[in-house]
């Protein structure tokens, strides 16, 4: 044992100090699911009762096509239409092709057998690509039915996923004195609650469904793949007003309600700039920034929602009410002390199994392939 003489100093005796650590725990937390949150995890139309959910989808008999000819010449009496769309069509139909309307008194497949000039339009030609709609049957009197045209329903699935983190703590960790007040499992437990939100969350942004067999287990889809229709591939452009607008439009023309913007900070930034040109400044004002949660369009206004899960290029433009997540029923995310095996460990395991609804997937649209550099 060392004796001190003289003064007492915190370099020559510190064996009796008590370290200089604060209670607090404190932590980075990139663990928010904002999507989740949104949408909810338990709001399936319907509950889930089975490892493949199924529900059907329908869409009205369409009545718009493309012209194929290129070009249809005046005067022309056979008019293509998109292939697989002249069963949209039947006899004695009105067309509208730009100002002029057309009577179809024949089809075959694709190809209509058109009058030109209907009702005293003028005939002219038509490029390639131009709207073909159909304005409404003209029946002669007394003439025989028309034909019957309907449409199929359509059987949409996906399937459940297991979700599955596990706490694992000694005896001898659960009896050691802590600086911070959280009880260690309870503490560890919770942790491993947020890493599970962002595996449902990210799973809801990204899966990828396979069916489940022996030795392979079942993943469900994400919203990003089934989005099929309204994809736009922006080759590294600057997002821009009419991007968002046209993908907006495109929803809408199919009958959906776009209300639900989720992006990343990059283009959470980028849509900020919007306003830059209609911002102005008093010399009284001390407070600078610009921040848009809002975007209103005559085809829908949507909520900006940031998700720092989101990829850096990439909008996307939801009708939220089509969009679902929740559990198998009876397999609700839930935490359990799990039975022991040895008395010198405790393990609690936290499970359960979701699925996803993303209905109508005409309902949405997604933006890829933006700037991410060079944008403010």
């Amino acid at each position: 044992m060392a004796v001190i003489t003289g003064q007492r100093f915190t370099y020559s005796d510190q064996v009796n100090e008590k370290i200089d650590m604060s209670s607090a725990l404190d932590k980075l937390k990139p663990t928010d699911t904002p999507l989740l949150l949104r949408i909810g995890r338990d709001s399936t139309r319907d509950d889930v009762t089975a490892v493949k959910h199924e529900w059907q989808e329908d869409d009205v008999r369409g009545t718009t096509s493309l012209v194929t000819n290129n070009p249809l010449a005046a005067a022309a009496v056979t008019l293509g239409v998109t292939t697989g769309d002249g069963v949209k069509f039947r006899d004695r139909d009105i067309l509208k092709l730009e100002d002029e309307l057309v009577l179809v008194t024949a089809v075959a497949t694709d190809n209509l057998t058109i009058t030109r000039a209907y009702g005293g339009s003028t005939d002219v030609a038509h490029a390639q690509n131009v709207v073909v709609t159909l304005i409404a049957p003209a029946l002669i009197q007394g003439s025989d039915l028309l034909g019957a045209r309907s449409t199929t329903k359509t059987g949409k699935f996906n399937y459940t996923q297991i979700f599955e983190e596990e706490v694992r703590v000694t005896a001898t960790m659960q009896a050691t004195a802590k600086y911070t007040r959280q009880n260690d499992p309870e503490y560890q437990i919770g942790s491993q609650l947020e890493i599970l939100g962002v595996n449902m969350e990210r799973t809801l942004l990204f899966g990828r469904k396979v069916a489940p067999s022996a030795g392979v287990a079942g993943s469900m889809d994400g919203i990003q793949n089934v989005i099929s229709t309204n994809v736009y591939n922006k080759a590294s452009a600057a997002l821009t007003q009419s991007f968002l607008e046209d993908a907006m439009q495109a929803v809408w023309d199919a009958g959906g309600n776009p209300n639900l913007m989720v992006v990343n900070a990059t283009q959470q930034r980028r849509i900020n700039t919007f306003l830059d040109g209609y911002r102005e400044a008093d010399y009284e004002d001390v407070v600078l920034g610009s921040q848009v949660r809002r975007y209103k369009t005559n085809f829908g206004t949507v909520d900006i929602l940031l998700d720092r899960h989101m990829p850096l290029a990439e909008v996307w433009i939801l009708s939220a009410d089509n969009i679902g997540f929740g559990p198998l029923q009876g397999r609700a995310l839930a935490t359990e002390k799990m039975a022991p095996v040895s008395r010198e460990y405790d393990v609690w395991q936290m499970s359960g199994e979701y699925t996803a609804e993303v209905r109508l997937e005409k309902s949405h649209a997604r933006i890829y392939g933006l700037a991410t550099t060079g944008l403010f």
